[in-house]
């Protein structure tokens, strides 16, 4: 953990710019808005994280109907760890550090799916036409567990919210090193 605390900080003194990165931290802090209190707020982004989602569906429908269904799901959450994966592989960590708010993002919008499973409120895209189904309503049901879809939904909220913090932990931190660097050239140069 240190050599990747060391790492991170290195890469914040190679002269990255902080300021139009402080954009990208105050959308973390509406995230965080988002998440904890109106989790049901639609974004731009979540137009990517729908498309993602259902993407997913189409290439985990070869493996059976119930791994299709979770499919979108599944795959709403990997794209994200992809993301940070590639950042952490490019040494962008600030970028890597948003990727997990991405993360937190798609979290949160997948638990307002989660907590409609019993009710069926939130409208359904689908993509091959006919009667769409509930994605949660049918993995839930399938397990018996159709009764707990609000406190999964609560958990997976608490993640998402998870994930934003440590963006807005890490990214500031990041901030603050390249804030800190441009300080110390200005007082050399």
């Amino acid at each position: 953990m240190e050599n990747f605390r060391e790492s991170a900080r290195d890469w914040c003194r190679e002269g990255h710019d902080y300021r139009w990165r402080i954009l990208f931290l105050l959308y973390g802090v509406f995230l965080a808005w988002k998440i904890s209190l109106r989790p049901e707020t639609f974004t731009p982004i979540d137009f990517l994280d729908l498309g993602i989602h259902e993407l997913g569906h189409v290439l985990f429908m070869p493996f059976g109907e119930w791994i299709g269904v979770l499919g979108g799901s599944l795959t709403q959450i990997l794209a994200p760890i992809y993301g940070i994966w590639q950042f952490l592989r490019q040494r962008d960590f600030f970028a890597a550090s948003f990727a997990i708010a991405w993360l937190g993002e798609s979290l949160g919008n997948l638990s307002v799916y989660i907590g409609d499973a019993r009710s069926q409120e939130l409208p359904l895209a689908n993509l091959f036409g006919g009667d769409p189904i509930h994605d949660w309503n049918y993995l839930l049901s399938s397990v018996n567990r159709l009764g707990m879809d609000t406190k999964y939904a609560l958990l997976v909220r608490g993640l998402g919210l998870a994930c934003v913090l440590a963006f807005l932990w890490t990214g500031t931190w990041m901030l603050w090193q390249m804030y800190c660097h441009g300080e110390e050239e200005k007082k050399v140069g």
